[in-house]
């Protein structure tokens, strides 16, 4: 996926501070609960068309903050 792609999906640090959820930098500092678009899928609980995110985490491969949903995972 290309830079531009990226940062279509991903926001910038200001971006996510307006929203006034939560957001982390680094993935350890996730609480239990959070996962991204992606492990919602591998866990059969894909994230909803309308669904908003609960906060977020920087990811630096997708060059910015990436949107976190909650699961309840057994």
């Amino acid at each position: 996926m290309e830079a531009e792609d990226k940062m279509k999906v991903s926001l910038r640090r200001s971006e996510v501070e307006l929203t006034g959820k939560p957001f982390y930098t680094d993935y350890q500092s996730v609480p239990k609960g959070l996962y991204s678009k992606t492990q919602c899928s591998k866990m059969k609980e894909p994230v909803k068309k309308d669904e908003e995110p609960v906060a977020y985490v920087l990811n630096r491969l997708w060059l910015g903050y990436l949107p976190l949903y909650k699961r309840k995972k057994e």
